[in-house]
């Protein structure tokens, strides 16, 4: 009996945690905005700007000499639900711009759903002498195939070597694929360099997942499974393979994403990883999302991208001007959706 007031206290104590952690649980799942734009990297005078209706860029801390990382959010005064549809699309992205074909990939498709993937001429011939270098992202292993397939091309008509390279790039598209599916980042091949260190996307995607503090303060359970994918995603997370072509610098470029979404106190969060990129950068990750504020909503975008070329002799220079170019290319992302939302309006949808 003496005991029992202490094991009241105990109790009592017990309980007084519970409604704590409830109330955090709470707060994860329907955090103020201010809050969230601060766990983004936001400052307070840029928060102020989102009211006057003007996307707001920042920078964000990079954790390595071939990183690009840069964060935006604007205000629309658009139903959240409307936004948040738009976000959800997947084949291809509300959010990209510049893309000549796209598609989605699944483990059953083979190299079928990459067959609007196109190789010219001339890129046919450069992978067939193809070298370590920075021309073409690729394994060693990838670029051996490609040696090989040039041996068994001798005396082939130059219309054919152009499909059979066509087909053979496909293939190894679809490869990568397959392994990254059932292997994660950690299964990602390194892209040969020519005296240099081969790149390992694996490293910079998982440096990228640990460098996202809203998954780490909002989405735990997400956060853990990207991290260690292929193992089991939290119920209700969406999940695609989409896979686009685009033109960068100059160049058609392939590129292989793996795209998971949740919902958001009635908004969404969209994660998206370039697993793999034909050329010109390693690898990206993108945290897509948005929430009701005020009388609209405001969706934000962080990108984090890794090339070779920023780092190196005069690599502060090239961070800025990378990072130019990369607001550059989120602000046309960002006004593309604000015209479809308004074209949207417009038709009384």
């Amino acid at each position: 009996m003496p005991n029992k007031p202490h094991s009241l206290g105990t109790v009592a104590w017990l309980l007084g945690i519970g409604f704590i952690l409830l109330g955090r649980l709470g707060l994860a799942e329907a955090p103020v905005p201010e809050e969230v734009f601060g766990v983004l990297g936001m400052e307070p005078g840029q928060i102020a700007e989102l009211a006057h209706g003007q996307p707001v860029t920042y920078a964000l801390p990079e954790g390595s000499a071939d990183e690009l990382a840069v964060g935006i959010a604007w205000y629309l005064p658009v139903a959240l639900a409307k936004v948040a549809g738009h976000l959800r699309e997947e084949d291809p992205d509300s959010l990209d711009v510049d893309v000549t074909a796209h598609g989605m990939l699944t483990e059953q498709g083979w190299t079928g759903a990459l067959a609007a993937v196109s190789v010219s001429k001339e890129e046919a011939q450069a992978l067939l002498d193809v070298e370590p270098g920075d021309e073409f992202n690729l394994s060693a292993h990838e670029i051996d195939s490609f040696k090989t397939l040039k041996q068994t091309l001798k005396r082939t008509p130059y219309r054919a070597i152009t499909d059979a390279v066509g087909q053979h790039y496909r293939e190894i598209l679809f490869r990568r694929f397959e392994v990254y599916r059932r292997g994660g980042s950690e299964a990602i091949a390194p892209y040969a360099r020519e005296e240099t260190l081969d790149s390992k996307p694996s490293l910079e995607l998982r440096q990228a997942a640990n460098e996202s503090p809203i998954l780490a303060r909002y989405f735990p359970a997400l956060h853990k499974a990207w991290l260690n994918y292929p193992k089991a995603l939290p119920p209700g997370t969406g999940e695609a393979f989409p896979w686009v072509e685009k033109s960068v610098e100059g160049r058609p470029a392939a590129i292989l994403r793996h795209r998971l979404s949740v919902d958001w106190n009635g908004g969404v969060l969209v994660l998206t990883r370039e697993f793999y990129a034909a050329h010109s950068y390693n690898s990206s990750q993108w945290i897509t999302g948005c929430l009701p504020y005020r009388n609209g909503t405001v969706v934000f975008q962080q990108v984090r991208s890794y090339t070779d070329q920023v780092a190196g002799v005069g690599s502060e220079v090239k961070h800025l001007v990378g990072r130019e170019l990369l607001k550059d290319k989120m602000l046309k992302s960002f006004e593309r959706l604000r015209k479809l939302l308004e074209g949207q309006a417009a038709a009384g949808r």
